[in-house]
């Protein structure tokens, strides 16, 4: 084999790997919830079942920080300080990063200060304010008053026929085939009434679960609602 040819062939192997590299990226999504159970369950369940309707897989990585609240709040650093050191410390090359919190996790600056440090760090914020509940109930009905974590639980468990427990699998509780598309229209209906609220921490209530389950969508082709 003469140089040239040679040459060619690696040139040709290295673009290969360089490509493989890219694709592996780009298929590897990190999720980052602040809490220990309740987000990383329900996310993991939705990813699984996204994942089942399209011929295209995405590999994903969920990983719950669940830290306690007075820890937490003291400062946004030691929530991103984890989400970076997650990343640093695993050789996986991650297409999309999410971090995954609730405003009742933080005061009303620092709730603030925590979207924007995501959105400058590469992340893309997945927030709920008050809390993830939000979400779960929006799968039944639309709500616009801003109530209590309390409270939350107390109409989820009306809705579930239970007691709402948070490490449970809320995901199938849900029966999100059918209720996915309700919660999608209803957290975009809530998101844009707050459009021209400057103040993220006044846009209650809200929650931007819909914008990871479009990103999904996007990526694989597919549409879910």
């Amino acid at each position: 084999m003469g140089s040239d040819d040679l040459y060619n062939k690696r040139k040709v192997e290295r673009q290969r790997r360089v490509s493989k590299k890219i694709n592996e990226r780009a298929e590897t999504w990190l999720v980052v919830c602040e809490g220990e159970k309740t987000e990383p369950n329900y996310f993991k369940r939705l990813f699984e079942y996204v994942n089942s309707k399209s011929d295209r897989k995405i590999k994903f990585y969920i990983d719950g920080e669940g830290r306690n609240t007075e820890s937490l709040v003291n400062s946004i650093d030691n929530y991103f300080g984890y989400c970076d050191n997650l990343v640093k410390n695993r050789d996986i090359p991650y297409g999309k990063i999410f971090a995954v919190f609730d405003k009742d996790s933080f005061k009303k600056g620092q709730f603030n200060n925590a979207i924007h440090t995501a959105i400058k760090r590469g992340y893309i914020p997945i927030w709920s304010n008050e809390c993830i509940e939000l979400w779960f109930l929006l799968h039944f009905d639309y709500m616009n008053t801003n109530i209590t974590r309390d409270r939350y639980y107390e109409i989820l468990s009306d809705k579930f026929g239970a007691k709402y427990k948070k490490p449970d699998e809320h995901f199938d509780m849900l029966d999100s085939e059918k209720k996915l598309g309700t919660a999608i229209k209803n957290a975009k209906k809530l998101y844009c009434q707050f459009e021209d609220e400057p103040s993220f921490a006044k846009r209650a209530p809200c929650t931007t679960v819909f914008v990871l389950i479009e990103e999904l969508e996007k990526y694989l082709g597919i549409k879910l609602t």
